[in-house]
């Protein structure tokens, strides 16, 4: 952990937000140090709480480079007033004045070489999403810094900003990812832990958990249980690569999934289709849930291991675009969907 933040994790408050404080701060990515050390010299946490909306909060902040000031400032905001002609202008133009008026309209302040543009207020007490992170070493910091994923300005830009790959980058003084070695992962997913064993190179690890960084945050594009159904399809499929996950992600069409939670209603709804009177249904004298696991475990569903859902492969194509066709889970053979017997997997 970084020694400047320590005090977070001595903030009053409930033991669950303390934590997370002390969990968050002890895999803190350069990037988001540098985010950090900005954020809270501006207003500085009095809380467990405020600590825990603020380390949140980094991933709608912006850094830039900024070894010359306000100068390089400047320049980013000549580039973004007047894009065709900043190699023109440069040599007229007040630089340090453009840089003050970057600074009005993106307010923060100089960290280091860097300078960070604050999170938006609207931000401050969003979730950030769920991460892949990855601590790298290079011969010059053998102790290893930690890189945050998804990186969106490395994947797709973003302007003048730097990305958190390039921050880690400088931090670890390498010009290549493939100077790097790869220390730790963590993940939600239970096959992070063996990243080191599935990737010869870093530059190709980086990417693909840049990728699943995405997906996380994405979520189906807000589609409901979109996370559980997921996680649900890992299991089922024994997952135990970040490429299969990958795949796997991309292809949850091909899974049935049903959560404990509504076996009664699914129960209903058979036997509604069943032509079974209404009356009788709702009556109490039908045992609706396990009804409805019975239906489910004989038509091949597997319940998962947290015991809030069942789930399953139907028969739709499974593309491999990320792992081989011979992933784990490939090869098992699925039946009738209950949809397809009016069953309704929500």
């Amino acid at each position: 952990m970084h020694d400047e933040f320590q005090y977070l994790t001595e903030l009053p408050g409930t033991p669950k937000k303390q934590s997370w404080v002390q969990d968050r701060l002890e895999i803190l990515s350069e990037w988001e140090r540098v985010m950090l050390t900005a954020v809270t010299a501006q207003q500085p946490p009095a809380t467990a709480a405020e600590a825990f909306n603020c380390l949140l909060s980094l991933e709608y902040g912006s850094v830039f480079s900024a070894m010359n000031g306000y100068e390089d400032l400047g320049r980013y905001q000549l580039r973004a007033m007047a894009e065709d002609m900043t190699d023109e202008l440069i040599e007229y133009a007040d630089l340090y004045a453009l840089g003050k008026k970057f600074e009005e309209a993106h307010p923060g302040q100089f960290v280091g070489e860097y300078y960070v543009a604050y999170p938006s207020e609207e931000a401050s007490f969003a979730f950030g999403g769920q991460s892949v992170r990855l601590k790298l070493a290079s011969s010059a910091v053998p102790e290893g810094v930690w890189l945050s994923l998804p990186d969106y300005r490395e994947l797709y830009g973003a302007g003048d900003e730097i990305g958190k790959t390039g921050v880690a980058m400088k931090a670890l003084r390498v010009l290549s990812l493939e100077e790097c070695t790869l220390l730790d992962a963590r993940c939600f997913l239970p096959e992070a832990v063996s990243l080191m064993k599935q990737y010869d190179s870093v530059t190709e690890l980086v990417r693909d958990a840049s990728q699943l960084g995405c997906v996380l945050d994405e979520q189906g594009q807000g589609e409901p249980n979109w996370l559980e159904k997921f996680a649900a399809a890992l299991e089922y499929e024994g997952c135990d690569t970040l490429k299969f996950a990958l795949d796997i992600s991309q292809n949850l069409q091909c899974y049935e999934w049903a959560s404990c939670e509504r076996l009664a209603a699914l129960g209903a709804e058979h036997l509604c289709l069943c032509e079974v009177p209404e009356d009788l249904i709702q009556s109490g004298c039908i045992d609706l849930r396990r009804f409805a696991k019975d239906l489910l475990e004989s038509d091949g569903y597997m319940l998962t291991g947290d015991g809030e859902a069942y789930v399953k492969r139907n028969r739709k194509e499974f593309i491999y675009k990320h792992s081989a066709r011979d992933s784990p889970g490939q090869d098992q053979q699925s039946g009738m969907t209950m949809q397809s017997e009016g069953m309704v997997m929500m």
